[in-house]
């Protein structure tokens, strides 16, 4: 008789993503070989107390819609923002637990980018949970890398929540109920399941990209992912689901992911002009950030702004 092995939990599939960025960060790649990621989901189950079988954890491995795996069998996230999110979750819930060995094993490292501590920040921005133990390490002997990390994250993230609350006092954005990765796989899951023709995914992407575009125009941006990542997923030629991801991010203060993001318009579409533009704004930005250190640049001309992308318009 078969033995029934225990399904491998989201829990333990979430862990293991926080695992997989962990190791990217660490190794300072953006890559970690497939072996070395049946490894940690091994050790993940046998921690939960899981008997489960090679081909059980080969099929979590295979079916993640959060990284792709190569010909080299080197496992890549699909999204370059993926890696900053999980790390930034990973941070917060050792750091909400007050586990000072793990936390000083977090912190043994280069300074956290401020993509990582965007995401921290908005993970944190309703329970301040970072703050005592982070305080709790500055008051201790001086640690390199631990103390520079702690004082680092107070500081950046006390920044990024009071930008918040300056840009969106009434509409606080709470990434604990939209988890990127899940609206992204939520969207995806849909599309693969749907026994509706192209005609209705067309449809229902266009009723996703429509509530997006109103929820980006009243300037909830957060809230607006969730609809556009759906919108693309139904209709992989949705690029304006793309361009309008890009000024979302780029009005949540995160200028890194918003180029990531043109980048990609422009690999799928490389003479979209909404996206050239985008992107020479974004420049402008990050030239305009590198002058300030001293250049006068107030007869400069101006840029115009990121644009949204409308139902009606071409690209």
């Amino acid at each position: 008789m078969a033995k029934n092995n225990p399904p491998i939990g989201n829990k333990i599939k979430s862990q293991l993503l926080m695992e997989v960025s962990w190791q990217m960060w660490k190794t300072e790649k953006n890559h970690i070989p497939k072996k070395k990621l049946h490894n940690v989901l091994s050790q993940l189950c046998k921690a939960k107390g899981l008997d489960v079988s090679r081909q059980q954890l080969e099929d979590v491995i295979q079916n993640s819609r959060s990284y792709s795996i190569d010909s080299d069998n080197q496992v890549f996230f699909k999204a370059p923002y993926f890696l900053a999110y999980y790390l930034a979750k990973r941070l917060f819930l050792t750091l909400r637990k007050a586990r000072m060995k793990s936390i000083y094993k977090l912190l043994n490292t280069r300074n956290y980018n401020n993509d990582i501590l965007y995401f921290l920040s908005m993970l944190d921005q309703d329970t301040n949970a970072i703050n005592q133990p982070l305080q709790e390490i500055l008051k201790n002997e001086y640690t390199e890398n631990v103390t520079e990390n702690a004082l680092h994250i107070l500081y950046i993230t006390e920044q990024i929540k009071q930008d918040f609350q300056t840009k969106q006092p009434k509409e606080p954005m709470r990434i604990t109920q939209y988890n990127l990765t899940q609206n992204l796989d939520f969207s995806l899951e849909v599309k693969n399941n749907t026994f509706n023709n192209n005609n209705d995914d067309a449809h229902r992407a266009k009723n996703y990209f429509n509530q997006g575009l109103r929820l980006l125009k009243e300037n909830k941006n957060f809230e607006s992912l969730e609809p556009f990542f759906a919108a693309k997923a139904l209709d992989p030629d949705c690029i304006k689901a793309l361009n309008n991801l890009a000024v979302a991010f780029k009005n949540m203060g995160s200028h890194t992911i918003a180029r990531q993001i043109v980048n990609r318009v422009l690999l799928e579409d490389p003479n979209n002009d909404r996206a050239k533009a985008h992107l020479k704004y974004l420049d402008h930005m990050e030239n305009q950030t590198k002058a300030l250190s001293g250049e006068n640049i107030s007869n400069r001309p101006s840029i115009p702004q990121l644009k949204t992308s409308n139902d009606h318009e071409k690209e």
